[in-house]
């Protein structure tokens, strides 16, 4: 054989061998492709399968909540709850006689008396209302329930009663059993015995006690000379509670103003503040009330508005002592986008697998699953003892740092340990935004979704998705 044809023939043997690895790689890219192609199916059934620890640790969130709010109830009940200062009222009783007419069993036409006695109520000319509200923190087991203690402070006037137009004659009145009432949702809001100044007079509370609209009431005797023509009051209660604070606005003209070193109050009821002020120092507001806007006429029989004022047309100016971070609310918040975050780190390791050509087990994509799942563990624990922005933090910086360490581990390589990581760590920012912005969540959630869309579709766009079929 020649130098040359030994030459050509080893050109050619060289040649082929090139060829061969190229088919080679061809193949064993084919091959993984082959492989891969019912994957999709396996991703979205371990999808579904991850949806029962999903709903198990939702679950667990409203347990603890409710655990929660069994402490603070338990430490609220014996405080009275939360305080509704239900106003105060002016009643005096009066002699009723009602003429019956009949027909006896002669066909005489006759009449008769039944005398009764019935209330009259009438409402303050005005009434003026102070406080500065002094909240502290009450620890039950690992709960911090917020309380509160204040000085109610009402002053006002009342003007001399109208009765004319129900048809009722001064004889009747009996104005020296005039009663003075202090209503108030629950009586253990009530540190002592409210203060009433009626002029220069203290009035001592009454004995004997009447009809009332109020849920819980004081009674102070009123003497009949200032019942009949009008009177100054002033009334100081020392008063204790949680979680809001509210006062019903029944006399003709109402003026409210609250002070606190509250820093989160939430302004509620059947009207908001006329003005205020929010700082880092605490909280003002003042309301002006006509007595127009409520339900209260000027005066009144008892029984004709008893019922409507209990019921649940009352309204009330009321400020809410609300806690800045509620880390149930927030967690239970972040469970609802748990399946997302399943299916971006789970879309992420098929794409990766595609394009390393290396094959990865379903047990290992549930084990990245199971690391995003306990990601909401870790949050609600560690929550209820450290702040839940620094929570959130630690949570998503272990299961990103785990995520890094596997990934470079599965893939045999740890820059793909880093992007992987890095789609996890985006992703808990994105939540993070989510979570902050309450007001934007759809928009931003669905621009987030939007977003991993675009990513898909660029990434896969030369994909040959026939081959993973067949």
């Amino acid at each position: 054989m020649t130098t040359k044809e030994n030459t050509d023939l080893q050109g050619t043997v060289h040649t082929g061998t090139s060829e061969s690895k190229k088919n080679s790689k061809g193949n064993q890219f084919v091959r993984v492709v082959d492989k891969l192609g019912s994957k999709p199916f396996i991703i979205l059934l371990l999808v579904l399968l991850f949806l029962i620890p999903i709903g198990m640790i939702q679950s667990l969130v409203r347990d603890r909540d409710y655990y929660r709010e069994s402490a603070l109830q338990s430490v609220l009940l014996p405080k009275g709850g939360e305080p509704v200062l239900e106003g105060i009222l002016m009643v005096v009783p009066y002699n009723h006689v009602e003429t019956y007419k009949y027909v006896d069993s002669n066909n005489q036409e006759g009449q008769r008396q039944e005398y009764s006695t019935r209330y009259l109520f009438s409402v303050p000319q005005t009434m003026n209302f102070s406080t500065q509200i002094k909240p502290e923190y009450l620890t039950r087991g690992i709960f911090d329930v917020p309380v509160f203690a204040c000085d109610a402070n009402f002053t006002g006037t009342f003007s001399p009663v109208t009765y004319s137009h129900l048809k009722i004659e001064e004889n009747d009145i009996r104005w020296d059993e005039a009663l003075l009432l202090f209503g108030i949702s629950n009586k253990k809001s009530l540190t002592s015995l409210p203060m009433v100044r009626v002029g220069d007079t203290q009035l001592e509370q009454a004995l004997t006690e009447t009809v009332s609209p109020f849920r819980n009431t004081l009674y102070y005797s009123l003497p009949s000379l200032m019942a009949r023509d009008g009177f100054d009051y002033e009334l100081v209660a020392k008063i204790q509670g949680g979680e809001s604070l509210s006062i019903v606005p029944l006399a003709t003209d109402n003026n409210f103003a609250m002070e606190s070193s509250w820093t989160s109050p939430g302004f509620g009821g059947g009207w908001l503040p006329a003005e205020r002020q929010l700082n880092e120092d605490g909280f003002s507001a003042s309301w002006t009330i006509p007595g127009l806007s409520t339900v209260y006429p000027k005066t009144w029989v008892a029984s004709e508005l008893e019922d409507y004022v209990k019921g649940e047309y009352r309204e009330a100016v009321e400020v809410s002592f609300v806690t800045p971070v509620d880390n149930y609310q927030k967690t239970s918040r972040s469970v609802k986008y748990a399946i997302l975050f399943l299916i971006v780190p789970f879309l992420t390791i098929f794409i990766f697998e595609i394009f390393t050509k290396v094959r990865i087990h379903p047990i290992q994509y549930c084990l990245i699953g199971l690391a995003d799942v306990i990601f909401y563990l870790l949050l609600l624990s560690i929550s209820e003892h450290l702040n839940f922005s620094l929570t959130y933090w630690i949570s998503s910086a272990s299961v990103s740092l785990i995520s890094l360490f596997y990934a470079g581990a599965i893939f045999h390589k740890i820059k793909w340990g880093l992007l992987f990581s890095a789609v996890q760590f985006i992703s808990y920012i994105f939540l993070f935004g989510t979570l902050q912005a309450e007001d934007y969540a759809l928009l931003i959630g669905t621009l987030g979704l939007f977003f991993v869309v675009v990513v898909l579709m660029v990434l896969t766009r030369r994909i040959d998705w026939y081959s993973i079929e067949q």
